[in-house]
């Protein structure tokens, strides 16, 4: 696990670039930038590599430059200004030297080809994942639709033994279990775990939501739609309405024909469709 210091929103590209010869192996963006992250990592790269400048920091554009060396790669990291600028740089040289000697006799015998290096983002997002979550949260899979372009797009480092991992989470994920329960179903690590749902929610492939409790409070916000009325019949209506921000699930249950589980099943659709929200 990373330091708690680091605040992941401030980094924005991550580049890993071999130093003899300045081919890119492996560059994840993280957040737009006012400037291209490639020729930021370039120019500082023509600095290090083929100047051979002992650069450790470097500012260009308003963003802060990390650079590390290995001996087979360099690894940049673009950010915001921070305080604090060690844990940053120790987390770099963390996935430097993870990265050397996983692929060691790879580097040592070059041969051009990047492709089995992308497996690796899986790690260096264990370290800065694009974002962190509370792991009481609970997913919920985005439908696919050809109509909003956005959603579901290809997640361009689920490939070899990382896909094999994100398609065996995203077969947990029934809007119903906490990233936390999926965790210990999984018995994947807590770092892999962050870094997979990262991804997911990064290339829209799953929302979280807060789970329901029998505590949780809600609110209406709008009139049920009538197709989920076709669906649940004249009992929605008394639902909805019995969620006025002063009662709990529990108490909602016992003005109801359902249980708690059922109850919460229709308040998660309900949510999700605008219906009703939570009083925080």
């Amino acid at each position: 696990m990373n330091s708690p210091a680091i605040e992941e929103e401030k980094v924005r590209y991550i580049s890993l670039v071999r130093k003899e010869g300045g081919e890119p192996i492996l560059g994840i963006p993280y957040r737009e930038m006012r400037v291209d992250p490639d020729l930021v990592a370039s120019f500082v790269l023509a600095v290090v590599i083929f100047e051979n400048r002992q650069l450790k920091t470097f500012m260009k554009e308003g963003y802060v430059v990390v650079i590390e060396e290995g001996d087979h790669v360099v690894g940049l990291l673009i950010m915001d200004t921070v305080d604090e600028e060690n844990p940053y740089r120790d987390t770099l040289k963390q996935v430097i030297a993870e990265f050397e000697q996983r692929y060691e006799k790879q580097l040592e015998r070059w041969d051009g080809d990047i492709r089995p290096f992308r497996e690796f983002a899986l790690d260096i997002l264990g370290l800065f994942p694009y974002q962190r979550f509370d792991l009481n949260l609970v997913p919920r899979i985005v439908k696919k639709s050809e109509a909003i372009p956005d959603r579901r797009q290809k997640i361009p480092w689920s490939v070899g033994e990382t896909d094999k991992k994100v398609q065996m989470i995203l077969g947990y994920v029934n809007g119903k279990r906490s990233i936390l329960d999926i965790m210990d179903a999984s018995e994947l690590p807590e770092d892999e775990i962050m870094a997979i749902f990262s991804m997911l929610i990064r290339y829209n492939w799953i929302s979280l939501t807060r789970p329901l409790e029998g505590d949780t409070i809600l609110m209406k916000l709008s009139n049920p739609p009538e197709f989920l009325l076709g669906v649940y019949g004249d009992e929605l209506t008394q639902l909805v309405e019995l969620c006025d921000g002063s009662r709990s699930l529990i108490e909602v249950v016992k003005e109801v024909p359902y249980s708690l589980e059922v109850v919460r099943t229709v308040a998660r659709n309900l949510i999700e469709a605008g219906v009703l929200g939570y009083v925080e």
